[in-house]
């Protein structure tokens, strides 16, 4: 088998490098935004990371993930009900 027959395959990292900036311009083709708005959740983009979310806290000011927060913030401190999750339960 030479160079030449090898198929190379994308990571699924590269896949989603080439399709965040295509579904974050046109999020009404790849999300229920309709429906999102409906529950009462806004679309942002976070000022630290620049990565498009939807919250429906209008006290949320960034993404949550965990490199802009230094932390799993949402561990402990409950979801929308106030209910408490773990870790494991959140995974």
């Amino acid at each position: 088998m030479t160079d030449a027959d090898t198929v190379k395959c994308l990571s699924a990292k590269e896949i989603k490098q080439l399709v965040k900036p295509v579904f974050a311009a046109n999020p009404e083709k790849y999300y229920p935004v309709t429906t999102f708005k409906n529950l009462g959740f806004n679309r942002r983009q976070c000022p630290i990371s620049n990565e498009w979310y939807w919250t429906y806290k209008d006290s949320k000011k960034t993404c949550g993930d965990s490199n802009v927060e230094g932390e799993y913030s949402f561990i402990g401190k409950g979801y929308g009900d106030g209910k408490k999750i773990t870790y494991a339960e959140a995974w």
